[in-house]
């Protein structure tokens, strides 16, 4: 729990965790779930803003959210799409031939307006559906996992979300399936002035397998809009999940999320984590090794322009023996933008034999951007191996001279560079549409 200042007006707090318990009730909640909110809520009116003195705070702005939140609507509801072709476009664009051969779920504003399932995996078992269908219909699923490892105290942004949380999804594995198709989910804003607050629960059972991708995504617009969101993953016994979050917001968004994962014995988890929109992210990632022999694989990249800010700061804990964890986080700057990456390792007494790397590097494409790494390790077994590090720098010179010496226009040689210093984490990303996709976002932003 962080510390805080500079109380924010309690009448908008009030008002939105009143109308937001009137929609669950309406909307069918179960009595936990409606006490689950009550309880943040009850948190929410002893916290306040989190503090600029915060270590985790202190390189990161959030007055212009502080300033204009409660004047923001949380609670936009937009009519539900009765087939594909009535989502977004920039949805249809990408998942232009894949339509039948996935499971969807999307979210416009406050709510799911679009929920598709597979009938292979309708026979397989598997959940996946809004978060408000999941708790009408598999309530004691949910229950069991849903703010079971984001503690809704965690910091003022945390229990508002959890009091007036709309929207999200909800997706289960059972025991020894392997998800026929991959899940894919959209989180879309509409414009200005709302504020979003999906939660989203992703659970798999033991020996079972899923990919799951999520993508964020809003027009250009003016005025301020806030996504604020908390991510569960919990993976059973050697079940294997690959989990991409794809961010590429309007200028106009602040980003806030917490993702948790837990990963039970001899369980591997492949994470990426892309951030190219918004005007300003902070995103915390935290990954718990809880069971003997799990594994998790964590790749991200960061690429900022303008102005653009991204803060992201992962946790990875290893609490027991014979864990492995492998993190890999790359930032591409230009213009004025700046990016932050704090990361931890934490090694508890007793967790022996873990396997543990962290790093992050960083290319600059001008001399007015600006990169921080702070990579760190806490540990407290003795018979482990962790190593660390962070590079920053820029295009090289002479890769420049010898692609320019064959041909190639400048903007073109700085492409293929760029490419090639985020291949290791597009060659992660399981679905070749999406690679193809981030290669094209990459190559926008080089201009």
């Amino acid at each position: 729990m962080t510390t805080m200042e500079s109380k924010p007006a309690i009448a908008f707090e009030a008002a939105w965790v009143e109308r937001a318990a009137a929609r669950a009730k309406e909307h069918g909640e179960p009595e936990w779930a409606l006490d689950l909110r009550a309880s943040a809520a009850t948190a929410l009116a002893q916290m306040t803003f989190p503090s600029r003195n915060d270590e985790l705070w202190r390189r990161t702005d959030f007055r212009t959210v502080e300033q204009g939140i409660a004047g923001l609507d949380a609670f936009v509801t937009p009519s539900r799409a009765r087939t594909i072709d009535d989502l977004p476009a920039a949805v249809i664009e990408r998942i232009a031939g894949e339509s039948g051969q996935l499971a969807l779920v999307v979210q416009r504003d406050s709510d799911v307006v679009f929920e598709q399932t597979h009938p292979e995996l309708e026979r397989q078992g598997v959940i996946v559906c809004s978060m408000a269908r999941a708790l009408r219909e598999h309530g004691e699923r949910v229950r069991t996992t849903l703010a079971a490892s984001l503690a809704t105290d965690y910091d003022w942004y945390t229990a508002l979300g959890t009091a007036i949380h709309s929207g999200g999804t909800f997706i289960h594995v059972p025991d020894g399936v392997e998800a026929a198709v991959p899940m894919r989910v959209f989180q879309c804003i509409d414009g200005a002035g709302r504020l979003q607050a999906p939660r989203t629960v992703i659970s798999l059972g033991r020996d079972a397998r899923a990919t799951v991708i999520e993508e964020q995504l809003s027009p250009p617009a003016d005025g301020l809009t806030v996504h604020m969101s908390g991510t569960e993953v919990y993976l059973g016994e050697n079940s294997k999940l690959i989990y991409g979050t794809l961010q590429d917001w309007g200028r106009n968004v602040f980003h806030y999320s917490n993702a948790r994962a837990q990963l039970g014995r001899g369980s591997e988890l492949q994470w990426i984590q892309t951030l190219l929109g918004s005007r300003m992210v902070k995103a915390n990632s935290y990954f718990d090794m809880t069971g003997s022999g799990s594994q998790a694989f964590v790749h991200g990249f960061m690429f900022g322009d303008s102005r653009q800010h991204f803060h992201l700061h992962t946790l990875q804990r290893h609490l027991v023996d014979h864990t492995t964890s492998d993190l890999l986080i790359k930032g591409c700057l230009k213009d004025r933008a700046r990016s932050i990456y704090q990361g931890l390792i934490q090694v508890s007494e007793g967790a022996q034999r873990t396997d543990a790397y962290q790093a992050n590097r960083n290319l600059l494409l001008s001399d007015q951007a600006r990169a921080d790494s702070i990579p760190g390790l806490e540990i407290l077994a003795n018979d482990v191996r962790c190593t660390h590090g962070a590079t920053i720098g820029h295009v090289d010179e002479e890769q420049m001279y010898y692609l320019m010496s064959r041909g190639l226009p400048a903007n073109e040689a700085q492409r293929l560079i760029v490419e090639g210093f985020f291949a290791p984490v597009l060659d992660r990303i399981p679905l070749e549409a999406v690679r193809e996709q981030l290669r094209g976002e990459i190559e926008r932003k080089i201009g």
